[in-house]
């Protein structure tokens, strides 16, 4: 896999959709991901491009003595940082170890009310897929949006900036993993199971 980059026309400057301040890098436990955060501290991350459903399903029968005996904190770590390991990562998983390691999330969602490109007001527009929230700012720039991810096409490529979960929606996600799923038991390692369970949005949800 290959380490998330931000598009041309965000390198220069980026803004926050939460309150419009500039975004710059920051510190993040993902060594594939890149942090972009405001002096406000709302943090948005450019994941890099997920493996493909065929290859996360071969998570759970991967084998991996060196996690033996290893603490919850080093496995999420490895899981992030190991090429073979990164490369049969559910990209939510992947999401949910960084949460973890970095021991934070916000109180509630954070509102997507600005345009990342120029810093302008975000208005809803109609546009044909109903499954996301078309937004869109006074100079053009269009944005589809759903469960804190705002995403657009830049040029030729598709870009997205996935917001800080809150805590709500953090432990929800690890429920769900915990609680089992025929179509994702195959993607979740007993090593990574161990790991949400043990975490503080885990306790007491499996």
């Amino acid at each position: 896999m290959h380490a998330a980059s931000v598009p041309e026309q965000l390198r220069s400057r980026c803004y926050c959709p939460s309150c419009g301040g500039e975004l710059t890098c920051a510190e993040t436990a993902d060594p594939l991901a890149i942090c972009l955060a405001c002096p406000s501290d709302h943090r948005f991350f450019v994941m890099p491009e997920g493996p493909l459903a065929v290859e996360t399903a071969k998570a759970a029968s991967a084998h991996f003595p060196e996690l033996e005996h290893q603490e919850p904190e080093q496995v999420a770590a490895f899981w992030l940082s190991d090429s073979v390991a990164r490369s049969i990562l559910n990209e939510q998983l992947a999401e949910l170890l960084r949460v973890i390691l970095e021991a934070r999330s916000t109180s509630n969602s954070l509102p997507l009310s600005y345009c990342p490109i120029c810093g302008g007001g975000l208005s809803e527009y109609e546009q044909p897929d109903i499954w996301v929230r078309g937004l869109r700012c006074s100079h053009g720039h269009s944005w589809a949006e759903r469960g804190g991810r705002l995403g657009s096409v830049l040029g030729s490529t598709g870009f997205a900036l996935r917001a800080e979960p809150s805590e709500s929606v953090v432990r929800q996600l690890v429920s769900g993993w915990l609680k089992g799923n025929p179509h994702l038991d195959t993607n979740l390692h007993r090593s990574v199971r161990q790991v949400l369970a043990a975490s503080i949005f885990g306790r007491g949800a499996a």
